[in-house]
């Protein structure tokens, strides 16, 4: 496949990503929405959730960008039942499962308080004025009158969904029967912003999901929205859309792979303006058995060339990655010779067809053992702890987002 852009203005952009100051965000700003966070969704092959009738979902998310005003987009993408949700409702996060008096909203869905969404459904609430400041958590609240068959999930990111009796989507204060790791039935949160210039959207697997971090916002995503809202810059959202095992290549509903997910989960999103891909290399370890077999780095390398091609299309620019370390993780030693011929890739060959790239493996591996993580980032081999997640963010050049 041929680079969208000549050679010299490749290494133009290059020299500037390495080179170049504090970013100015070159996006005209403008009337718009925006996605301020967003979860990926996963099938009922993962969760096996069922709700009874009468029971309220209240979830905090993390806002990335600030807007006016707000709104939701729910799903019931791998449901196989119709979804009754209403009464909803929205407001700023004070502490746990609470809510700052005064910022709680109702959602209404074409000025009605309920909406019936079909299987494989998506609906969006109508917009709600409220102040939502960027980096800050707003908590949906959720009342499901007939309960709910099996339940699409997100992961939850280290953040905690409560789950109480009867309607409780006005109470400030929330009385919880049961709690969640886990998200249900959002699908996205919309902000309007004068002043927006865009979205990036971080897709990949467990480590972009959160895995190995400790505490809330502590995902090398949420770092870098915390990154990019303090460098004085136009506003831009940062959402994280990792899946624990997710593949480029392979997977259906249960965890479905980055191909099969990148129009809704992705190019779907509100004022996207950037992707960075970060999967794939649990594809290679699906053959930690037999190494010999496929997928090989260019088969991966291919899913990437078709995820290009698609983000393009929609002028979305694609920043690509390079898989860290994983070495005494489940056996993925016997697969790193593929991590690190899809390394050489994509730092020569896959530079000639994306936007530009983030050298993770660059920041993660130990350079006196280079298979190996830094020990200061080190939990189980393959996924950093906080601070090496706060490193993969500080590794992210912000002129990438030019």
């Amino acid at each position: 496949m041929k680079s969208l852009l000549p050679r010299r203005a490749v290494a133009a952009a290059l020299l500037c990503a390495l080179f170049c100051g504090t970013p100015s965000f070159v996006y005209a700003a403008g009337s718009g929405w925006f996605t301020t966070w967003a979860g990926p969704g996963r099938g009922p092959g993962a969760t096996a959730s069922n709700f009874p009738a009468g029971t309220t979902v209240r979830e905090p998310v993390f806002a990335s960008i600030s807007g006016d005003s707000v709104r939701v987009k729910f799903s019931n993408a791998f449901g196989t039942a119709t979804l009754t949700i209403g009464p909803a409702s929205i407001g700023t996060r004070l502490s746990g499962s609470s809510v700052i008096p005064g910022t709680l909203m109702a959602l209404t869905f074409g000025g009605k308080s309920t909406i019936d969404i079909p299987p494989h459904g998506l609906v969006l609430s109508d917009p709600v004025s409220l102040t939502v400041p960027a980096l800050t958590d707003v908590v949906v609240s959720i009342y499901l009158p007939n309960g709910s068959g099996e339940s699409v999930m997100y992961p939850g990111a280290n953040k905690t969904t409560n789950v109480g009796a009867g309607d409780q989507t006005q109470n400030n204060d929330f009385v919880q029967a049961s709690t969640s790791g886990n998200g249900f039935f959002l699908a996205s949160v919309e902000v309007h912003s004068t002043s927006g210039v865009g979205m990036v959207a971080a897709v990949g697997d467990s480590i972009t999901q959160g895995v190995g971090s400790t505490g809330e916002n502590n995902r090398w995503s949420d770092r870098l929205a915390v990154r990019v809202e303090t460098a004085n810059a136009a506003p831009l959202g940062v959402i994280g859309l990792g899946i624990a095992g997710n593949q480029l290549l392979a997977g259906a509903l249960g965890n479905p792979a980055a191909l099969a997910r990148f129009d809704r989960d992705v190019l779907g999103m509100a004022g996207l303006t950037h992707v960075i891909m970060a999967d794939g290399i649990n594809d290679f370890g699906a053959t930690v058995n037999n190494p010999s077999s496929p997928p090989d780095p260019e088969d991966v390398e291919y899913g990437l060339r078709q995820l290009v091609s698609r983000a393009h299309a929609r002028g979305v620019k694609v920043i690509g990655t390079t898989m860290g370390p994983a070495f005494g993780f489940r056996g993925y030693e016997a697969i790193d010779f593929k991590r690190l011929a899809y390394n050489q890739w994509i730092r020569t060959v896959g530079m000639t067809i994306l936007d530009g790239l983030i050298d993770f493996d660059a920041v993660l591996n130990d350079p006196n053992n280079p298979s190996h993580m830094l020990p200061q980032y080190l939990t189980d081999g393959i996924h950093p702890n906080n601070a090496g997640h706060q490193a993969m963010a500080d590794a992210v050049n912000l002129n990438l987002f030019h």
